[in-house]
């Protein structure tokens, strides 16, 4: 029926109709059964619950907290439809929880702690610690689900876990291999202290998380922590100490507010590559990077590199913005553009590092490579530009930009520094929706060069006594 004819409707077809679309409209959705474990519930053991939950119905499964469940948890492949929520940290009566991902721990015992493995419908966990995890791939976490399969990780504390094997091992704290249509999220996590040993000199890659995507499949991961995470092998390069990534066909990632730290390499005779991280984008897959901290990163004795190594080919793909890279021990930023892919650099900071800050290479004649509003300094190199073609814009390179304290990593930038109203507010690929602080981006007109927008300013009013009850903390 067509805007029209609704208007010109005899009164009493428009009420009928009403009338029948009314039940529709506010028929209830059915309540999520609720099902209880712990010392106090219905339920001794997690998995006996996850094994009670009903295809195609929604399930809440409700832990107890302060308590150790020592068990090896498996979502299986027949989970085809509905919904399932495991959540930790609740109390005796199951009417209070506890947000503290501690307060609820599930100890694998050498074994895979979770193994999601879903065909459809929805999987969460949240407010979990998973730990003393072992296997080849996904000690603390695997996740290989299928059909349009949606898993989220929020709030789960993935800690002392480790993958090991004498050829292959991949993700100490998650391995996910997603294809098709399916979709993971994993929100304000922390990846703590987790390895991949290969003990024959093989692979041993993302010693935190590592995420294949592949077909239509997307990933989130946001508000999270890599730190301390460990790769190792005798013999073979590897990859990703905290976070590795491989994306390929028309597969999309996001990577925002995350915080990869301390994470470390040992190759024995093979190169680590990315001791921070290590991602690739091919096909015509897409990568989103906002708001990324990377400091720290190391490879252990002789065993040295970039902190991150970033890949891109085929009509991929990346966008890097607000991202800080400081203090690692050889390189910052390893990229490589080739083919037909698309990069764009937009406000970095990358600073103190012996080696090369920006090290960026443009291969092939159609691929772009752009870098804007970025501070490059402190660096044995600053920039190297392996390539030809690079685009670059509005940037400080060997320019001092007035850091306030680089020894606290502190790289905000003070007054008077060239840094500030300096950078080009239509870079390639444009602006991030904030700083690296979540401030507005732009603050007095013109977007500021670097990871941080306005400066610190402090206002002392003549308080030489040393009364500083009047001093005044400015941030535009």
């Amino acid at each position: 029926m067509t805007q029209r004819s609704l208007r010109t409707a005899p009164v009493g077809l428009l009420l009928l109709a009403g009338l029948i679309l009314l039940p529709c409209l506010t028929r209830a959705q059915p309540a999520p059964t609720v099902l209880t474990v712990g010392p106090a519930g219905t339920y001794a053991n997690i998995q006996d619950a996850i094994d009670a939950a009903i295809v195609g119905q929604d399930t809440h499964i409700l832990v107890q907290g302060l308590e150790t469940y020592t068990e090896n948890l498996s979502i299986a492949g027949t989970f085809t439809s509905g919904s399932l929520l495991v959540w930790g940290g609740w109390d005796s009566t199951f009417t209070f929880h506890n947000d503290d991902p501690e307060d609820t721990i599930v100890d694998g015992d050498g074994d895979r702690v979770l193994d999601v493995s879903i065909g459809g419908g929805s999987f969460e966990m949240r407010n979990f610690a998973l730990t003393n995890g072992v296997a080849e791939q996904g000690a603390g976490v695997i996740v290989i689900p299928a059909g349009n399969a949606m898993v989220t990780l929020k709030n789960i504390l993935v800690a002392e876990n480790t993958a090991t094997s004498a050829t292959t091992a991949l993700g100490g704290g998650l391995w996910a291999s997603l294809s098709g249509t399916q979709q993971l999220t994993i929100s304000g996590c922390n990846f703590f202290l987790n390895q991949a040993v290969s003990t024959g000199g093989g692979l041993a890659n993302a010693g935190g998380l590592g995420v294949v995507a592949a077909g239509d499949s997307r990933f989130v991961i946001e508000v999270t922590d890599l730190a301390e995470n460990h790769i190792e092998s005798s013999g073979a390069a590897i990859s990703g100490g905290g976070i590795l990534l491989e994306i390929e066909d028309t597969a999309e990632g996001d990577l925002f507010d995350v915080i990869v730290s301390g994470n470390t390499g040992d190759s024995g005779s093979g190169d680590v590559q990315g001791t921070g991280g290590w991602w690739a984008t091919s096909d015509s897959a897409v990568l989103r990077v906002e708001r990324l901290g990377c400091v720290f990163n190391a490879g252990v004795g002789d065993d040295e590199g970039p902190q991150i190594v970033s890949s891109h080919s085929g009509q991929s793909t990346l966008r890097m913005s607000e991202t800080g890279i400081a203090q690692g021990e050889l390189d910052g930023l390893r990229l490589e553009a080739s083919e037909s892919s698309t990069v764009n650099l937009v406000n970095l900071t990358v600073a103190d590092h012996v080696g090369k800050g920006l090290d960026l290479m443009r291969i092939g004649g159609s691929a772009t490579l752009t870098l804007y509003n970025t501070i490059a300094f402190g660096n044995g190199v600053n920039f190297s530009d392996s390539g030809t073609g690079v685009n670059t814009g509005s940037n400080l390179i060997g320019i001092d930009p007035l850091f306030v304290d680089p020894t606290e990593l502190d790289y905000h930038v003070m007054a008077g520094s060239p840094a500030f109203d300096a950078g080009d507010n239509s870079p390639p690929g444009g602006l991030g929706s904030t700083d690296f602080d979540g401030r507005p981006r732009i603050a007095d007109g013109i977007v500021d060069i670097g990871i941080f927008e306005g400066l610190i300013v402090i206002l002392i009013d003549g308080f030489e006594s040393g009364d500083t009850s009047g001093w005044t903390t400015t941030l535009p």
